[in-house]
């Protein structure tokens, strides 16, 4: 049984974009910005990528650890909004 999941993808060049709408970017570039799981500061170099948790948007950085946890928490989210 093949499953199928939506990822979202965004090039590197399209972040400071991104975290600049997020309101972010200022954060990012001053070493504030802090990965929701290591508590590692997250720059442009080391994003790993942004998921939203709790009503609010969070960094996480390029630690495979780190990675995983967001994406364990993405799915649970997905599995609890239909009731799985």
């Amino acid at each position: 049984m093949t499953r199928e999941r939506e990822v979202v993808l965004y090039f590197t060049a399209d972040m400071p974009g991104i975290l600049k709408k997020l309101g972010m970017f200022e954060d990012a570039e001053a070493g504030r910005l802090r990965c929701y799981f290591c508590g590692r500061p997250v720059s442009l170099q080391n994003i790993g990528g942004i998921f939203k948790h709790e009503g609010q948007i969070r960094a996480v950085c390029n630690d495979i650890k780190c990675l995983y946890e967001a994406a364990r928490l993405s799915y649970a989210k997905r599995l609890s909004n239909f009731g799985g």
